[in-house]
This record gives structure tokens, sequence and C-alpha cells, in this order.
């Protein structure tokens, strides 16, 4: 369990799919993320079941620490494609409850994600990509310290027309730097 201000990262338990489903099957979520397909209980119980075989990710749900919502699970994150050998991987982080987003968790779950991979972990370089339209995350990732690498163009289809995804890293050096300021 890691743990911030406001926020824990917990592992991913089967109890909360239920949670997962909701999120993952509502379109103002899903805009932001790669999937597009109805999410179905069996999909994601297997899914949730094969995770137990990958040895190159670290899933976490997101809890709130206040103490009257104790157990309150707001979203959840990854730490994906871990490279041993390059000391890198990517990440990523979705708040599903809308009432807890646009309200700085964002940002403690991405500080608590890369101060593990740095310290814990022992990489270097921590990646994502983010689409162009999502202004709240690009500007939570930049405040973090991830910096804008490059552009897939026209990668992403929504509401008839196509957007940017933009591909952005932060290295242990940025971040060491950023916590001593």
């Amino acid at each position: 369990m890691l743990k911030g201000k406001r926020i824990r990262l917990i592992p991913l338990e089967k109890k909360h799919i239920d949670l997962f489903l909701k999120w993952f099957n509502d379109p103002e979520i899903t805009q932001y993320l790669t999937m597009y397909k109805p999410m179905t209980r069996d999909m994601e119980e297997k899914w949730f079941d094969a995770l137990k075989h990958k040895e190159d990710a670290i899933h976490f749900s997101i809890q709130i620490i206040e103490e009257l919502e104790s157990d309150k699970i707001i979203g959840n994150c990854a730490i994906h494609n871990i490279e041993c050998r390059n000391r890198a991987c990517t990440c990523g982080i979705t708040i599903g409850e809308k009432n807890y987003q646009n309200k700085g968790y964002g940002t403690e779950v991405m500080e608590l994600l890369v101060e593990y991979c740095f310290y814990i972990l022992n990489l270097n370089r921590i990646e994502l990509s983010v689409y162009e339209f999502n202004s709240r995350a690009f500007k939570t990732y930049q405040k973090v310290g991830f910096v804008e690498e490059g552009r897939k163009r026209q990668a992403r289809y929504r509401k008839g027309k196509y957007h940017d995804e933009i591909i952005m890293a932060i290295l242990r050096e940025d971040w060491e730097k950023k916590v001593k300021e």
C-alpha cells in the first residue's frame, strides 16, 4: 500500500469489479482511454484473473483516506510494460468517480506512482500518453514533471474529428530536481 495525504494506492480486489464496470462502460470516462467496447462482467473477471500472471505490470485501486469514506474507491492506476533492462515503464490513471475529478487527486496519485517507480522499482524513465483534448490530464502530468516528447498525429477519432496523442515522459533526474525545489 502506498499512502499519500488524501489517498492511498491499494491492490486491486475482485470486489471492486462492479466499480470498474461502471466506469469502463461510461463514455464520459472511456473517451480518455484506449478502450471503446462495452465491458461485461465476464470480460472484466477474465482480465482480473489474468493479472496474477503479468510480471511486467502493477495495478492499484485509488482509495480515499478521509475518515468518513475510508473504503471509498475513486479510481485505479497501473504501471505497465516494466522493462528491467532499460529501467523504464509506462503508466496510466483513471479517476472514475466523477465527483472526485478535478480536485487534485490525480496529481497526488501520479506523484505516488512516480516515487514508487523511481525509488522502489529503481526505474529511470516513466512514459505515458494523453489525448490532446484531455487538457485536465495534460496539465496534471505537466504539474508532476512530465514533459511532452512527441505526438502521434491524428491518432484518436472522437466525435467526428481526429486528435493527436501526446507522448510524455519523466526521467528520474527530472523528478529529483523537482523534489529539491
